[in-house]
């Protein structure tokens, strides 16, 4: 797996993911739900939720590791400035980090298709 994320990269603060919750744009899948909202940055950001009805702590802890490679190879596809956060779906347990790897592609790809807009609009899939 790759290198940590740098700590000015991530959401750290229940209000920083609150925010993104409230007002970001909502791009579900199989695996996870990617909800992108624009910082006015140059860098994005990342934040990680993992539910305990995901399983228990070994479970959750490689969904987290899957989702931070995924956004850490392909963050750089999806634009400027976005604060980003991922919900792990229970259908990420047990996939390699390729199958993440394209779904999460498949997410990028329609967040640039739609546009960058950081409203709570949902898409209809």
């Amino acid at each position: 797996m790759g290198l940590e994320l740098q700590r000015g990269r991530r959401l750290r603060a229940r209000a920083e993911f609150d925010r993104v919750f409230r007002k970001g744009r909502r791009l579900p899948g199989r695996q996870f739900v990617l909800i992108a909202l624009q910082n006015g940055k140059t860098e994005h950001r990342l934040g990680i939720a993992t539910g305990r009805k995901l399983g228990g702590a070994v479970v959750r802890n490689r969904a987290r590791r899957l989702l931070r490679e995924s956004f850490r190879r392909l963050a750089p596809a999806v634009g400027r400035g976005f604060d980003v956060v991922l919900v792990a779906r229970a259908d990420i347990v047990g996939r390699t980090q390729s199958e993440v790897d394209r779904e999460f592609s498949e997410r990028v790809r329609r967040l640039n298709l739609d546009g960058p807009r950081g409203s709570s609009a949902s898409s209809p899939h």
